[in-house]
């Protein structure tokens, strides 16, 4: 059950929300198949209009020579991991799927700001587009290193708990994990899409007009007021330099300020859900020759954080509120493992039960049993699956509070593009 719950919070808000949004938008559309038909190529022109096609093909070329030198550090790296106290094949693949978060983020900004000025159609095409442009980046650089593997496997090195063939394989796990990234854009173009409605499709002057803009795109009630007499100061500062720093400094504010109320609490509950749970998790596995917690790391906290992110979210109809929620409670959930996993992992090297993590092996000693807890391939893996649940809680929650409040600037109902 707690599978099945935790693949439901991790995977499935955002392709839920995107095929919603989408779904509202088809159902708005009026005038039947032609009419969508022409609107579709009306938003395939405007999504490739320039600067749009240049970018991406900035962005093909980037990720190509990006993987290139990435899978030569990889392969001068891997030989060693024997010799280490991780294994660099598995960071390798977590940190492969924090870098297709990092993609989805990024694409969805890159919708919100071609949404801003052209509309949520032409958005929702560069950012979809510019998964692609990594996609095809990534894959020119990796498949002609599969190749030469494929064709001489004896000019690379051997790594003894690999099979044949795996040696590439994080690369390929970064592949696809690109599709869970796939919704974002849309996510992103409606935002952005929002953003622009009251006064009209804009366009984006710059970077630093866009960071801004989104920041403050979610503010409610006295705080969205301070939201537009910031980007109205921003609008009125010329020098590149002063608009970085204001743009910035602003941004922050928002972040630093945006918390919302009973935060504290909601984090506060996490920990001690967290540390107890990972306590009971440890003595059932120990008492029941079980292996190890590391599953009850990456599900609970996941899910916990969910459900922190969408309260937030909902009640404050704001996306941003609940990734901020979502962060902070996710932090208080890292201390909590770390307090309960550290002492925890020396009582099972001490009974020699093997490591904490899985249960794999005996310990040779207490110093490495504890350095398991804080094995990065482990902590950062935990942190890109808690990272999945927030945004998708977070994005959810903020629809609901959106639809429930009966709001006019919902994603799904402004900006038609």
């Amino acid at each position: 059950m707690l599978d099945l719950l935790f693949f439901l919070v991790v995977f499935a808000p955002a392709p839920l929300l995107a095929i919603v949004v989408l779904a509202v938008r088809l159902r708005t559309s009026r005038g039947g198949v032609r009419t969508l038909a022409a609107r579709a190529r009306a938003a395939w022109r405007a999504g490739l209009g320039r600067p749009v096609w240049p970018a991406l093909i900035a962005v093909a070329a980037g990720t190509a020579v990006l993987t290139a030198g990435l899978e030569r550090g990889y392969l001068a790296t891997v030989p060693h991991g024997v010799h280490w106290d991780f294994d660099p094949v598995l960071l390798t693949i977590v940190l492969g799927l924090l870098a297709a978060v990092g993609c989805a983020a990024l694409a969805g900004l890159g919708a919100a700001a071609v949404s801003r000025a052209r509309g949520f159609g032409a958005g929702t095409v560069a950012g979809l587009l510019a998964l692609v442009a990594v996609a095809a980046g990534t894959a020119a650089a990796h498949l002609p290193l599969r190749a030469g593997y494929l064709a001489e496997p004896e000019r690379f090195p051997v790594v003894p708990n690999l099979a044949d063939g795996d040696l590439l394989a994080p690369f390929e796990f970064f592949l696809a994990a690109l599709i869970w990234a796939l919704p974002w854009p849309v996510l992103g173009a409606a935002l952005g899409a929002r953003t622009g409605a009251a006064g009209g499709r804009q366009g984006v002057r710059d970077v630093w007009q866009l960071v801004l803009d989104l920041a403050t795109a979610d503010l409610t009630g006295n705080r969205s007021a301070w939201g537009a007499a910031l980007r109205a100061e921003l609008a009125a500062i010329d020098p590149p330099p002063e608009r970085r720093a204001f743009a910035l400094g602003g941004a922050w504010a928002v972040l630093r300020s945006g918390r919302p109320p009973g935060a504290w609490v909601r984090a506060a509950g996490v920990a001690v859900v967290v540390a107890g749970g990972s306590f009971a998790a440890s003595r059932w596995s120990l008492a029941h020759d079980r292996g190890g917690v590391l599953g009850f790391w990456t599900a609970v906290p996941s899910v916990l954080l969910f459900a922190v992110a969408l309260a937030a979210a909902r009640r404050t109809r704001s996306f941003g509120a609940g990734l901020r929620a979502g962060g902070l409670a996710g932090l208080a959930a890292l201390l909590a493992v770390l307090a309960v996993g550290i002492p925890e992992a020396a009582v099972w090297a001490h009974q020699h039960a093997g490591y904490l993590s899985t249960g794999d092996a005996v310990p040779p000693t207490w110093q490495a049993a504890v350095l398991d807890v804080l094995r990065p391939e482990f902590v950062v893996g935990m942190i890109v699956f808690w990272i999945t649940g927030g945004a998708g809680g977070a994005a959810l929650g903020a629809a609901a509070g959106r639809l429930r409040g009966g709001a006019d600037d919902g994603p799904v109902t402004t900006a038609s593009g």
